[in-house]
């Protein structure tokens, strides 16, 4: 890992300390902001040949999540898988699945697509399969995402609403 994704994971996990925390409860809809820093453990791409710099890939990524407004969470792991299509202009759009897995054994899954433009891949997500204390839970997000070579760092808007 590099010196300076190190730096960035303690500048997070310090910056998560001090911010204001309410606690999570059933038959509540929750609001939160986090911030994933996420590394790709698995690639594939192939030229699609109609057009320069046009791609479509394979990817899996692992990733640790940071609650920055919301109920507190400790750091969450996060494990994604994805396909993509890209132009070689930096535009393209990508879909796939995430899954989020919590201190306390909790966890849910998510279904993503987003579009790439000027340096940002922006989308959105839907919550689904919730295990553990987000059993029944149904919820969504939208992301902001900045590729920084093999990594992302997305910052997230989202609600969980807990039966």
């Amino acid at each position: 890992m590099t010196r300076w994704f190190s730096c960035l994971v303690i500048l997070l996990l310090a910056t998560m300390t001090v911010a204001p925390r309410q606690a999570a409860s059933s038959g509540k809809t929750i609001k939160f902001k986090s911030q994933h820093v996420n590394v790709v453990t698995r690639s594939d791409q192939v030229e699609v040949g109609d057009e320069q710099g046009h791609a479509i890939s394979l990817f899996e990524a692992k990733g640790l999540g940071l609650r920055r407004e919301g109920p507190s969470e400790p750091p969450y792991k996060i494990e994604i898988w994805g396909t993509g299509d890209s132009r070689g202009d930096g535009t393209g759009k990508g879909n796939g699945y995430g899954k989020f897995i919590f201190a306390d054994g909790s966890s849910y899954y998510e279904r993503w697509t987003s579009q790439a433009a000027d340096g940002h891949d922006v989308g959105t997500a839907v919550y689904f399969k919730g295990i553990g204390r987000f059993a029944g839970m149904k919820g969504g997000s939208k992301f902001d995402c900045i590729s920084l070579g093999d990594r992302f760092v997305c910052e997230v808007e989202g609600t969980i609403e807990l039966p």
